[in-house]
């Protein structure tokens, strides 16, 4: 067999680096922990990967588009869907399903009522959605393959739009991973086109809008709500978002992912020769031996770790990509919508605040909704936003899923604290008081920002109720 080629020129040996610090002492056994190991250093350089793609991206797309933003807080870069999926969507059976026998399923008409206290934007939204509608004509389910979408309800507000939908599929759902809040991870993929915006149509999957926030009803039926970020893509950016608009969406795939991938394992040839060739260097196997490895040691061990994965990619090159048949199941469209949004400002604040000191920090706008609160500010990886509800509490829990916003849900929003911190310092020191257990839960909200107005790089109350 022709020589191991060398690292690929990916950011992998930097990637590997950051990884051994995280997963001190893991590296390859010669029994079943290598398995494991071998699945978990995978796993955690694709997710450091992901980011690392991901804020380029932002960084690259922020150059050219202007206007048009990549979330940044985003903890995961989900990828384009495979081509070839496309191209195998467009035999699908596609036909409609009329009013009548979609309203045999009563979430249908009634999604947010059913789950809206439950969305990560949770909020009473019965009294602000609409039932979708086409130039007054209810939306038809769309069905393809045995897969029907149908649209229920729509919300929108210069900062969001909140869309939501039923999946229903007429075999059993996949088994789905359900993320630590206990929801299934499905995304939409396609596009969306607002009949406002000149600049066409925006993938969903590139601008980090796929998402899907909901709950399985039963084993064949998916209750969501897709949320797009207006603020990000229009009014943010000076770009006024219409009361009455047209909106056309073009759904390419569901994709979800699996609870159980099904990878190929390593095989066991590139292991062997992995093996070999640390014997050949003088290197042991063992977590014992690694920790008393020379950092010359650690290097060669480093490479040889890299070629045998690079080889393993090359025989199994779309392990590399996201999604893929490993990690994910699909439901191939298409399904394309159109729908009339009739805008709905009712308890919807927006302030001008243009404070921004000499270092480039500061707030640009806050817009508080009855679901919402989003900050306008300059673009600065280095830092993170903390804001804090009248009492204190920590809004958002440090997920920065969603740039710099955060639900009011559960909240006192009469007034909010934002803090600008050094992003290491926030993640390695300061938040860590907010989730300490040393304190009572009345005085935690005190202390945190007392620490935060000590340690901040800047700072602003914003007075929501007041004359």
């Amino acid at each position: 067999m022709e020589k191991q080629r060398e690292v690929l020129k990916t950011d992998h040996t930097q990637l590997d680096d950051e990884i051994r610090k995280t997963l001190a002492g893991t590296f390859p056994l010669p029994a079943k922990a290598s398995d494991a190991r071998e699945e978990a250093f995978a796993k955690v350089r694709a997710m450091a990967k992901e980011r690392k793609m991901q804020q380029e991206d932002t960084v690259s797309e922020k150059k050219k588009a202007g206007r048009r933003h990549l979330k940044t807080g985003k903890l995961f870069f989900r990828g384009f869907a495979a081509s070839a999926a496309v191209i195998v969507a467009a035999f699908g059976c596609i036909y409609m399903v009329s009013p009548s026998v979609v309203a045999q399923l009563p979430i249908v008409s009634h999604v947010f009522e059913q789950i809206g206290e439950s969305l990560d934007f949770a909020g009473d939204y019965k009294d602000l959605a609409e039932r979708v509608n086409e130039s007054e004509h209810e939306i038809e389910g769309i069905t393809v393959d045995g897969t029907t979408i149908t649209l229920s309800e729509v919300y929108g507000n210069e900062a969001a739009l909140y869309l939501s939908l039923v999946i229903r599929s007429q075999e059993k759902f996949p088994d789905t991973f359900y993320d630590e809040n206990g929801k299934p991870m499905i995304d939409m993929y396609g596009e969306i086109d607002f009949d406002f915006d000149e600049e066409g149509p925006i993938d969903l999957v590139y601008f980090g809008e796929s998402e899907l926030d909901g709950k399985m009803m039963d084993d064949n039926t998916f209750a969501g709500v897709m949320r797009f970020d207006m603020g990000q893509h229009f009014s943010n950016h000076g770009m006024e978002v219409p009361d009455n608009y047209k909106v056309k969406l073009s759904v390419s795939q569901i994709v979800g992912t699996k609870l159980h991938d099904t990878r190929p394992e390593m095989p066991e040839e590139l292991r062997s020769e992995y093996e070999a060739a640390m014997e050949e260097n003088g290197l042991g196997l063992t977590d014992e031996d690694y920790e008393h490895f020379t950092e010359e040691q650690k290097e060669i061990e480093h490479q040889l770790f890299n070629n045998m994965w690079n080889a393993y990619y090359e025989i199994y090159p779309d392990r590399q990509t996201y999604p893929n048949q490993y990690d994910n199941w699909f439901m191939y469209g298409p399904w394309e919508f159109a729908f009339d949004v009739a805008g709905n400002d009712k308890d919807v604040v927006r302030k001008e605040m243009d404070d921004i000191d000499e270092n480039g920090l500061g707030i640009i706008s806050v817009t508080k909704t009855p679901m919402e609160i989003s900050l306008e500010m300059p673009e600065n990886l280095d830092c993170f936003a903390a804001i804090l509800d009248a009492d204190g509490k920590l809004m958002g829990n440090d997920v920065p899923g969603y740039g710099n916003t955060v639900s009011v849900s559960g909240y006192d929003t009469s007034r909010i604290y934002v803090y600008i911190c050094d992003y290491v310092e926030y993640m390695d020191e300061l938040k860590d008081v907010w989730w300490s257990d040393g304190y009572d839960e009345h005085v935690k909200g005190e202390v945190f920002k007392k620490l935060l107005d000590e340690r901040s790089l800047y700072s602003k109350e914003i007075i929501f109720d007041e004359p």
